[in-house]
This record gives C-alpha cells, structure tokens and sequence, in this order.
C-alpha cells in the first residue's frame, strides 16, 4: 500500500547550523534546497503568512530514509518533544514522535567524539545490547533544537534492517525512526493492515539486556521494553520502529507532531492508489487532516495527504501523477495524405462573329442583287 518512509522532516530554527552538523560532519548530501511552495504550506496547515525552506539531504543518493530540514519564519516556538536537559517537561515514554537514527562505522566512538567537538550533547555513553538475534551499540544526542538523534552500530543486523554496505560514508542515511507506541495492538493493526507494512522484527527486549537498554532510553531499571519495526522488504531503509514501554508509558504528545513546530515534525511515505488509502484511513478512524489534494508548483505534479497514525504520529502520503502540459502538439497521424483531385481544363471559348447592324445588312442585300444583273 505504501513505500517505507522517504522523508523525515525536521523543523529547524537555524538552518546554517542545522547543514553544519548533518551537511559538514555527517557528510549527508544535500539533494535539494529551496523555499517551501505556497500550496505544500497550505496543505500542511501552517499558519497564514509562515514562510519556509527546505534542505533536503542524503546518503549518496539514495531515495529512501531522506532528511528533509524545514526553517519556518517566523521561527516556531513549540517543540515536538522536549524530554531532556534543565527544563524537561516531557517523558522519553511520552507516545509520539521520538528519534531519528543514523548508522556509522564501527567502533562507535570517533563518530561520537566529532558531533561533541561541535557542540552537541549526549544522553548516553554507546550501549552495545541484543533483542532476538540482532546485536547494536547504540546511543542518542541532542541534536539541533534538541531534536533526538541517535547513532549507531549494527554488530548483527539482517538485510531487512541495514542496508548493504551501509553506512556508505561517515553516517548512512535513515535507516529507521522511533515512534514511542501506546497501544501495541492498535499500532500492528495501523501499520500492517492499513499501510501494509511488514513487520520485521516484534520482541521485547530479554531480561538479560533490560538493564542496559534502560540505560539507553533513560527509563527506571526493570522497565519493561517491546520494539516494533516496520519496513518495506527488501527496502531496508526508512523502517519505523514503534517502542512500547508498558506500565511506564506517558502521557500523549498531542497536536505536538506537525510541520511549523521544531523536531521531529513529518513521516512522508509514497502510496500507490491514495485515494483508497484515504478510505482505508477513515475506516481506520484515522484523523485526515488535509485529504487528498494536487500539488502543481513542487516540482512535478503530485497528489498529497495528510493523516495522523494511533500514537500521535503525522504522515504525508504522495502519490505522482500525471498533468497534461498546456499547449502539446497533437500527435500527427500516419496516414498517407489524399490525393487531390486535378481540375478539369478549361476549355477555350470560341468567339461569336459579331451580330450584322440592320444598315449593314440592306447595304449587303443591294450588292448582291446588283452582281446578279451584270451576270
């Protein structure tokens, strides 16, 4: 029904700074900038007279797991999640939008020593743990508006979670974001049976490792962890991970996800058909929040929708499509021309002996009666 996640926005207050930690150190390239389009503004719903632009990066080029960074002036006020640092109102178990996340070369360390040389913070020294047969190293930074990065490496990850290859230079592209779950079942039901997703990985961390994923994620030791990830196989970029924390959940991040706001704002996933995942959205009980609508001055035309998914999440759905251009030639036919009919020739008109004038013919007349009494 849809791809695995092409783009995940960011809501940036400075966008110089922002290149500077994702362009300069990590080395993504920069695929697209730009201002935001006036109808892409309006489908987001973004305030009247906000204006933006856009940098949209990559790891060597590749479409999946793209990081879009959005700066909108006048600058946003509100944060998607604020759960760390001096003045935290929100839980690291809050449901919503959480991390994104980057894969990069092992050992972790130089790779954690370059993003605090420029400033920024880490909430956890690298944790290395296993859920099922996979084996990570993990830890998570601030990164700009304190939006939650995390980096790590895959010591036994399975084609369906990293690419191969990856990371294809100091950081890979997005391999996965996490969205903190407050139901499980409602978010398998979400994610496999509305977007048709695949479930490539369902466990709870084992009590062996609990210890020290907690650590990871900043929750009271004992606290109970079940991960969910999505993709689309053999796509292995761009996966969702969905982390449920039991008795320890928060409260909901309302209305927090969304472009116009700082982080983590948007999920942008392809669709094939949109319009029937419109009415399998609604079905869902899926707040729609802009329904199918065309946008023509984004590049190429396509067809955009927004909805929001069970735990606070935002996407937005395209689809390409195909728009007449204005003044095509028609297409010529083939058919070999008729031939033309060739006039007739005109035939010459014979010129009439002029009509005898009455005095004429009495002159002629006295002629020939004299010539007949010579004879």
């Amino acid at each position: 029904m849809v791809s695995a996640m092409r783009l995940a926005t960011v809501g940036v207050s400075n966008m110089k700074q922002a290149l500077s930690l994702f362009r300069d150190i990590m080395k993504l390239k920069v695929e697209r900038t730009g201002p935001v389009s006036p109808s892409l503004l309006k489908a987001w719903k973004v305030k009247p007279g906000t204006k933006a632009s856009m940098a949209i990066l990559s790891c060597k080029g590749y479409a999946m797991g793209q990081l879009r960074l959005v700066e909108f002036t006048p600058t946003p006020t509100q944060k998607v999640r604020l759960d760390f640092g001096a003045i935290n109102p929100d839980s690291g178990t809050d449901v919503g939008a959480k991390a994104i996340d980057f894969y990069v070369a092992d050992p972790i360390l130089p790779s954690v020593r370059k993003i605090e040389a420029a400033g920024y913070k880490f909430r956890s020294q690298p944790v290395k743990h296993q859920i099922g047969e996979t084996i990570s190293e993990e830890c998570l930074f601030s990164g700009p508006d304190g939006v939650p990065v995390l980096i790590m490496v895959g010591h036994r990850h399975f084609p369906t979670s990293m690419r191969a290859g990856s990371p294809d230079g100091p950081f890979s592209e997005i391999p996965t974001i996490s969205i903190v779950a407050g139901d499980l079942m409602r978010t398998r039901a979400f994610y496999s049976g509305v977007l048709g997703l695949t479930a490539v990985g369902d466990a709870e961390t084992p009590e062996a490792y609990r210890s020290m994923v907690n650590k990871l994620t900043g929750t009271p030791d004992g606290t109970r962890i079940h991960f969910l990830l999505y993709g689309d196989p053999p796509e292995a970029s761009g996966k969702i991970l969905c982390v449920h924390f039991f008795n320890r959940t928060g409260k909901r991040l309302t209305g927090r996800m969304k472009p116009g706001h700082l982080g983590f704002s948007l999920l942008t996933h392809d669709a094939n058909n949109l319009d029937d995942l419109h009415q399998k959205l609604r079905v869902f009980g899926s707040e729609i929040v802009t329904p199918p609508t065309l946008i023509t001055d984004d590049g190429k035309p396509y067809k955009l929708m927004m909805a929001k998914g069970p735990n606070e999440e935002m996407f937005e759905f395209t689809q390409s499509v195909s728009v007449p251009s204005k003044g095509r030639a028609r297409p010529v036919s083939k058919a070999k021309p008729k031939a033309k009919k060739k006039p007739a020739p005109k035939k010459k008109a014979v010129k009439k002996p002029a009509a005898k004038k009455p005095a004429a013919i009495k002159k002629a007349a006295k002629k020939k009666i004299a010539k007949k009494k010579k004879g």
